[in-house]
């Protein structure tokens, strides 16, 4: 039985599916959040923990950008709401320079073997910065979707 979308339909998926996606991102930013609540130690746990989980953090935003950027988000979306296109071109844009943060900041970790302690507290801060960048291009995405939702469903401001 082929029964025709009601109009609006499609909006919830992209809300619903869109958030789903973030939220399994932010999981892995937490656990780097996690990382850097700790202290920097001599020992060198604080960054054998940050070693084992940047490059998760890596390869999860890989997979998200790339899960957006081929999805209804980066594709449809501008389409049916071109005031959100210049935006949406924007946040596109930064996924890049953000993949090159964190593979920067991947690299760094491993020159850091045998580092001082203050070097690790500026590793520390590079990826604070990272994790805020990540966190604020998110709610962004967010925003736009759910205001698209609103304005779909005919309740925007």
């Amino acid at each position: 039985m082929d029964q025709k979308r009601p109009k609006g339909s499609e909006q919830p998926d992209i809300v619903k599916e869109t958030l789903q996606e973030h939220r399994g991102c932010m999981t892995v930013v937490s656990e780097v959040e996690t990382c850097l609540d700790q202290q920097p130690d001599r020992e060198g746990k604080w960054l054998a923990r940050l070693c084992a989980t940047l490059p998760r953090l890596a390869s999860t935003l890989r997979a998200h950008f790339q899960i957006e950027q081929e999805g209804p988000l980066y594709s449809k979306l501008p389409l049916a709401f071109p005031r959100f296109a210049h935006r949406l071109e924007q946040l596109e844009s930064e996924h890049a320079r953000i993949l090159e943060t964190v593979d920067s900041v991947v690299a760094r970790t491993h020159e850091l073997r045998d580092a001082q302690v203050y070097e690790m507290r500026e590793l520390n801060g590079r990826v604070q910065l990272l994790i805020a960048t990540i966190r604020r291009h998110e709610a962004e995405e967010n925003e736009i979707v759910i205001q698209a939702h609103w304005d779909e469903v005919g309740v925007g401001d």
